[in-house]
């Protein structure tokens, strides 16, 4: 049937709509300057809050006209109402609508985000959509696309009727709040007071008074001034204002549907170019919007009364061609319906479609069709919005649950909501998954196979959702309904092994895993073997059974990969690595590259960047920061945010122990920020870390306030306050050259360690303690020896392995006992000169022993104190580096002083004393230069450059100038 153009469904006579704004002066204004603050790169989120029909719509309009007037980008979507609402559904109108013009996504503020927007807009569906999923991250993806799509004349996002909305729009919509304070985008939005939304805009108040804009009943003037707007004329018949201000209680909604009433009663009528009224208006003309829907629905002839509940089956916003079907009558009398629904100011046109005038409209229509009509009309437009919407993409899914509900179909109804509860789980909107899967369940038939499916859905949920009990409720009862069918059977029992697993519960997931083996009754499918293994083997190695577990690990990735399920065969080798990490990190690497290969050759996202992040962390053990940083971009790339907050975290760990200031800034910055911004666990941590940052950088306000930001969520967290202690604290103590604070900082830190859960953090400011035990104690510091002894070789922390003998001889020396304690210290100082983590820890350590080898007479405090004011110096601590050239003095040595060339030491020749103008003699040595001609250069006597070779051959220990030219390129003096 051709389509209708819009001109031919104009009512005849005055239109009953008011055409202006009318008593929103104030309204209208704040949104006037929150669009122009938007332009100027201050937007927001503001919600227009106001009861059904008070009008916040026509104020969207007004809005939205302004921001296009300017040239803004313009996106809307709309929730609607239902008894369970599709995830994200107001986000993804809108964004659907973007991606049709072509955005384009290869924007640098995108990357790592086209996953999560993957799950708006299928088109942009990526390998590593549902990593990390949240609505807090999902929020940050559509906050930069906005961002970008505003950057050259803003963007208006409007997102209408949220007090139907799902829980995951709302925390998205929170997140939006933050995230586009300093961005080109407002996000405008309504509510009704009560609903889904009430707690938002509740939440939003108190952080922003400013962020709401009530909209209230209009005053009686404005009512009147409305009335005569309505009519287009000036003077109303008399009494009709009075009687609309006191049934239409101020709101504009009213005001229109009143006078649409009157009309239809036909007690008031537009004649000769003049409005009339006739009889009484209060005992003629009803006082509420059901009863005016109500006559003017009565004043319509069978079909169109037909044509208008069908449309109203179908949403506020409906397919008019599929009414003919639904409705049981030709395409002429739906166009002629229409029609005369528009003359009764039912529906609006609203571009190519229709769209009843308002959401109560709508209910008000719904609520006059009977129960019979409804069931009749429901199982005509159940299969024909199927027809129309093959695949039932988007929320057509749950609308033709609702509809085949109404049509008494509940098992139908039933297998849509397992479908919409499956969509909601794969796009990571938990909550409503859950709902959806629960409600689909109490639709289901007893005893049918809807009913095992949404079971199985619900019981999915919890597992994903971290609900182990409430999983294992469920699965524990379904099981016992699946013995007819062994393998389904035995595929559960899987799931509800991983479920015992997250719940802690061993025994219960032994269990499982050998009732899964038995379900098959012997005749196991190889493939289903295969997952049975891989989760039977985590479940050995939680039972402290290592042996078990790889057996079972390498009989699952044979069979995994037999059979083509890769992500088996990744998850049994991570089972291996697991294993093999018992004997050290090295022997894990090999089986966490092959799962690493298998997932990245199979595209399977997850698998992958879990496989490089455990790779990642174990050559962290032994000093490799670059895949650090390659599985932190990685994570970036994948839109795996939290992991790339974890490799933050763990880049600022070391940049603190090695007393990099700048790099310990810059990741714990970056991952303070993602913390807050999207509530991770990491913010205590990073906070910490970045205090420990401010504390090398000698600033104590800010670092005071970080530690604030730190203890935030508990100030009496022992982790946190063990490490403020042992790290930040003594770290300052160090770099302020306050050291007689650090018995006091380390002693403090002891008190929080020995009551905070144990392996959860290594307190590396434990090796420090147990030295200043060492060095003042009048025992040698027995006790906390004896401690440190106890605990620190669990922990296979090499600082702390060579920290055992460093104590050691310290106690030798103090005894007495010279060579003894210099037979020990040599090893251990090679060892931690060496050590590829924690240099600034190990400086710090050889500074204090040095002081004290000095004080009792024996080692070489002298070559230590040289390495450690060489460290100190190149790394930009000039107060601690004084204090060792102070040290130096008083044990006799020569003190290093930067001479007048123009060079910088690297660390290695300046800890042998070298000097800067020595540097540069180095340098033209190494170049093939001879005295005369490295006098001509530098300006020097060959006097003095000859004096200058003596002192390298002195301090470097080698005796000619091919040896020094070979320590010259060694260091990086010269190239080659």
């Amino acid at each position: 049937m051709p389509h209708e153009g819009r001109t031919s469904f104009v009512p005849a006579g005055p239109s009953l709509v008011c055409a202006e704004l009318i008593g929103r002066d104030a309204e209208a204004a704040v949104l006037r300057r929150r669009l122009a603050a938007t332009a100027a790169g201050t937007g927001g989120v503001v919600v227009l809050v106001g009861d059904a029909g008070a009008g916040k719509s026509r104020l969207v309009r007004e809005a939205t006209t302004a921001a296009r007037d300017v040239g803004a980008t313009v996106l809307s979507g709309r929730a609607v109402p239902g008894a369970h609402p599709v995830a994200y559904r107001p986000l993804a109108e809108a964004l659907l609508a973007a991606s049709r013009t072509g955005v384009a996504l290869d924007s640098p503020e995108l990357a790592g985000f086209h996953g999560h927007l993957g799950r708006l807009v299928p088109a942009w569906h990526t390998a590593s959509t549902g990593l990390d999923d949240s609505p807090v991250l999902l929020g940050e993806g559509v906050a930069r696309l906005l961002t970008v799509l505003g950057r050259d004349r803003g963007c208006l996002l409007v997102l209408e009727d949220l007090h139907w909305s799902d829980p995951e729009t709302l925390d998205a919509v929170d997140h939006l709040a933050d995230a586009l304070h300093d961005s080109p985008v407002l996000c405008l939005a309504t509510a009704r007071p009560d609903g889904a939304a009430s707690g938002l805009v509740e939440r939003l108040t108190r952080r922003d008074p400013d962020s709401t804009i009530p909209v209230s009943a209009l005053p009686p003037d404005d009512v009147d001034r409305m009335v005569s707007a309505c009519l287009h004329t000036v003077a109303a018949p008399s009494g009709l204002e009075a009687f609309v201000r006191t049934h239409s209680e101020g709101i504009p909604f009213l005001v229109e549907e009143l006078l649409a009433g009157l009309v239809a009663s036909g007690t008031l009528a537009f004649d000769d170019g003049r409005w009339s009224s006739s009889g009484e208006l209060v005992p003629t003309v009803p006082g509420s919007l059901r009863e005016s829907i109500r006559r003017r629905l009565a004043a319509l002839d069978p079909t169109t009364r037909r044509v208008v509940d069908a449309a109203a089956l179908l949403g506020r916003r409906f397919d008019w061609q599929l009414l003919p079907g639904i409705a049981e009558v030709d395409g002429r009398d739906v166009v002629d319906g229409l029609r005369a629904a528009l003359a009764e100011q039912l529906i609006e046109v609203e571009g190519t479609g229709f769209a009843f005038r308002h959401a109560l409209t709508r209910e008000a229509v719904l609520a006059e069709v009977l129960p019979p009509d409804r069931m009749h009309l429901s199982r005509r437009a159940w299969p024909a919005i199927e027809r129309a919407h093959p695949g039932l993409s988007g929320a057509v899914c749950e609308q033709a649950a609702e509809l085949a509900e109404a049509a008494g179909a509940p098992e139908e109804a039933a297998d849509r909501l397992v479908e919409s509860a499956r969509r909601a789980l794969s796009s990571g909107a938990l909550v409503t998954a859950e709902a959806t899967a629960r409600r689909a369940r109490r639709l289901a038939p007893d005893d049918s196979p809807v009913a095992l499916a949404a079971d199985e859905m619900l019981l999915h949920v919890l597992v994903a959702a971290g609900k182990p009990g409430d999983a294992l409720a469920v699965g524990h009862e379904l099981a016992g309904l699946l013995a007819d069918d062994p393998d389904r059977r035995a595929d559960l029992l899987v799931v509800l092994t991983r479920a015992a697993l997250a719940a802690g519960d061993t025994a219960a997931a032994v269990a499982q895993v050998d009732a899964a083996r038995t379900a098959s009754a012997g005749d196991l499918d190889e493939a289903l073997g295969a997952r049975i293994d891989a989760v039977a083997a985590h479940v050995a190695l939680d039972d402290d059974r290592p042996g078990d577990a790889a057996a079972l690990a390498r009989a699952a990735v044979d069979a995994a990969a037999d059979t083509a399920q890769p992500a088996v065969e990744c998850e049994a080798l991570e089972v291996l690595g697991r294993v093999a990490a018992a004997r050290g990190p090295d022997a894990a690497i090999p089986w966490l590259q092959r799962a690493s290969d298998v997932a990245e050759r199979h595209g399977l996202a997850d698998r992958h960047l879990r496989a490089r992040q455990e790779i990642a962390l174990a050559r962290w053990g032994r000093g490799e920061l670059a895949p650090l940083r390659e599985t932190r971009d990685l994570a970036q790339r994948y839109g795996a945010l939290i992991t790339t907050a974890v490799m933050d975290l763990s880049l600022a760990d070391v940049a603190l122990s090695n007393f990099d200031r700048e790099g310990a800034l810059t990741a714990a910055r970056s991952c303070a920020a993602a913390s807050e911004r999207y509530g991770l666990a990491t913010g205590p941590v990073a906070h910490l870390w970045l205090a420990g940052a401010y504390a090398l950088a000698g600033d104590d306000a800010a670092m005071q306030a970080s530690v604030d930001d730190a203890l935030a969520r508990d100030p009496h967290d022992p982790r946190i306050l063990g490490d403020l202690y042992g790290r930040v604290l003594a770290t300052r103590a160090f770099v302020a050259d306050d050291l007689d604070a650090l018995p006091g900082v380390l002693d403090t830190m002891m008190e929080h360690v020995r009551v905070a859960p144990p392996r959860k953090s290594i307190y590396p400011g434990r090796a420090l303690w147990v030295t200043v035990h060492a060095i003042s104690d009048d025992d040698l510091g027995a006790a906390a020896r004896a401690e440190f002894a106890e605990t620190a070789p669990a922990l296979g922390v090499p600082l702390f392995t060579q920290a055992l003998d460093v104590v050691e001889a310290i106690a030798r020396g103090r005894r007495g006992d010279a060579d003894g304690a210099a037979a020990l210290m040599a090893p251990a100082h090679a060892g931690l000169r060496t050590a590829p983590l924690g240099s600034g820890l190990v400086h710090a350590q050889q500074l204090l022993v040095a002081r004290a080898a000095a004080r009792d007479g024996w080692g070489e405090p002298a070559t230590w104190l040289r390495e450690c004011e060489a460290f100190f110096t190149a790394s930009g601590h000039e107060r601690t580096a004084r204090r060792c050239r102070a040290l130096l003095g008083a044990t006799g040595a020569p003190v290093p002083r930067r001479g007048p060339g123009t060079s910088d030491v690297p660390v290695g020749l300046r800890a042998l004393g070298v000097t800067g103008r020595e540097l540069d003699v180095l340098r033209l040595v190494a170049q093939g230069r001879s005295t005369r001609e490295i006098g001509a250069s530098l300006q020097l006597s060959t006097k003095t450059v000859e004096r200058h070779l003596s002192s390298l051959f002195d301090r470097t220990g080698v005796r000619n100038r091919g040896a020094l030219g070979d320590l010259a390129r060694t260091h990086g003096v010269v190239d080659g």
